[in-house]
């Protein structure tokens, strides 16, 4: 809504949606047009050219100096490159945005009722509608869980790797969708999500448990013994045997 309303703050103003917010979700949104931004600027000007403004910034310079001293162009001309750029990007999303809330209400409620022919009749074209969506009750989980109670183990990964493609986050999606990939013995693909959950939740013992495991069926010692380490240091009561539950093989 912040884009199509065109609520987008100027590159050289952009500190001020983190400090002195004007509405409630400015944050919010502050934090994505500068996930964004560093992404376009990595894109166009190289990962360098951002390493550079880090380095500016570090030293007190202030936002438009940097953008003139880095990107040779004048903060104006940057925001409209960049709102360019962001609205084409998202065009599918912003004109479809009320249809999504709608649709993505009568999936969830669908879901609730386990009505799962619903679930995936309406679940794909309402995903495809904004589907970089993958906070709470995501298309794509509600999708997975219908086509793994269908009996369509196929189906229930390939939207479980979109999820995960996309940025998703919630550590029972990811280990399910790594169960699933070991299940196909696709167990190198089940190693790299569960290693990716290591950056989102380190804190599971389970998640050490199998990742070691998988690593070590797949010949990578030193990250199973990253990973069993990780198990006894989380002290469990019976260190031998938590490192060997999850089917590691002894030779």
């Amino acid at each position: 809504m912040a884009i199509k309303k065109k609520q987008l703050l100027p590159v050289a103003e952009l500190d001020r949606g983190f400090i002195h917010p004007k509405t409630e979700v400015q944050v919010i949104v502050s934090y994505f047009q500068a996930g964004r931004i560093c992404d376009y600027i990595t894109d166009k000007w190289g990962w360098n050219t951002l390493l550079d403004m880090l380095h500016d910034f570090s030293r007190d310079e202030d936002t438009a100096a940097v953008v003139r001293k880095e990107l040779k162009m004048e903060p104006a001309e940057f925001d409209k490159q960049f709102v360019a750029s962001v609205e084409a990007a998202t065009k599918t999303m912003v004109d479809g945005f009320e249809a999504w809330q709608k649709g993505a209400k009568r999936v969830a409620e669908a879901a609730g009722k386990k009505d799962y022919d619903a679930v995936i009749r309406e679940g794909t074209p309402i995903r495809d509608l904004y589907p970089d969506y993958v906070e709470a009750a995501s298309v794509y989980e509600l999708l997975a869980e219908a086509y793994l109670a269908k009996g369509d183990k196929p189906a229930a990964i390939d939207e479980l790797e979109r999820y995960v493609h996309k940025g998703g986050r919630n550590p029972e999606s990811i280990k399910s969708l790594a169960a699933e990939l070991a299940a196909a013995n696709r167990k190198k693909e089940a190693a790299d999500v569960l290693d990716r959950l290591n950056f989102i939740y380190p804190m599971d013992p389970e998640l050490h448990q199998r990742l070691g495991a998988l690593w070590f069926e797949a010949g990578n010692a030193s990250g199973a013994v990253r990973e069993f380490k990780a198990v006894v240091a989380r002290s469990p009561i019976d260190p031998p045997r938590r490192t060997t539950t999850w089917r590691a093989p002894t030779s």
